[in-house]
């Protein structure tokens, strides 16, 4: 037994690791630490034997829960630096939220092969847009208002709550294509990212209640042991994410980033087919 827990000590450095790194990117880029923490739950918990049937339910799950202190203090501090945009943030709230319910339930329902693949196809496109996409890039001065006010919100809700990531990956782009500062948007959706978390975490925990084989320390589909071991790291990078964005000229980090999505949507791909 104790060769057994030795040998998962490696493991349990590159998930904190991988929760400082997560909380810097969230605070810094405002894509979402999800992004990052759920294909290194997916490869570790398919490395320690977890079926594939329930590996990505729960790397997903476990992802929105470490949102929650990640995503607060990221808030926080960005509200610290005057970078929230409090009127995008109303209106979109409850679309979000909303948004988080039923992709949670949707990625109850789905297979685990699906809820890869989605992901998988998801990191991709994210990948080339952080490639090629161009901050000066608008299709508006204004974000949208009525129903297609709240139609982005609502769909960003679902997508993201289904993939375990806060939203700030769609959030952000939208906003600055709406004409908002690269900084306001980064704010602003470090804030929706906590409130979508949290209805997206719960719910998580419902649809996995009575799912079988699930590994030691499950609560629902939310892993209990991964969520300790990342979410402290992750919520401490979070603010020094938060802190560099002013200051930082970020496109290296941008490019690197872009680079590990395009990996690990390619190694994903191979996994499932």
């Amino acid at each position: 037994m104790s060769n057994d827990i030795l040998s998962l000590i490696p493991f349990a450095l590159v998930i904190s690791l991988s929760g400082f790194v997560s909380g810097f990117i969230a605070g810094l880029l405002g894509v979402g630490g999800g992004i990052i923490i759920v294909p290194v739950l997916y490869h570790f918990l398919s490395l320690v034997g977890v079926p594939q049937d329930v590996v990505m339910h729960i790397s997903v799950a476990t992802s929105l829960a470490v949102i929650i202190p990640t995503g607060w203090r990221s808030y926080k501090s960005h509200q610290e630096n005057d970078n929230i945009d409090y009127t995008v943030l109303k209106s979109w709230l409850l679309p979000t939220i909303f948004g988080s319910i039923i992709g949670a339930i949707i990625a109850g329902l789905i297979s685990g092969f699906w809820l890869t693949f989605i992901f998988a196809f998801i990191a991709f496109f994210v990948s080339i847009n952080l490639f090629i996409n161009k901050e000066e890039f608008k299709i508006g001065n204004n974000i949208p208002k009525g129903f297609f006010g709240s139609f982005l919100p609502l769909s960003v809700g679902t997508l993201s709550s289904m993939l375990g990531i806060g939203g700030g990956t769609f959030n952000v782009s939208l906003m600055t294509m709406f004409g908002k500062t690269i900084h306001k948007a980064v704010g602003t959706a470090s804030g929706l990212g906590f409130y979508l978390a949290i209805p997206g975490t719960i719910f998580f925990i419902i649809t996995g209640w009575n799912i079988e084989n699930l590994p030691l320390g499950s609560l629902g589909y939310v892993n209990i042991i991964g969520l300790l071991l990342i979410a402290p790291i992750s919520s401490y990078a979070a603010p020094i994410g938060a802190k560099s964005a002013s200051k930082l000229d970020n496109k290296v980090l941008t490019n690197i980033f872009a680079i590990f999505l395009l990996i690990t949507s390619a190694r994903m791909f191979l996994e499932i087919f």
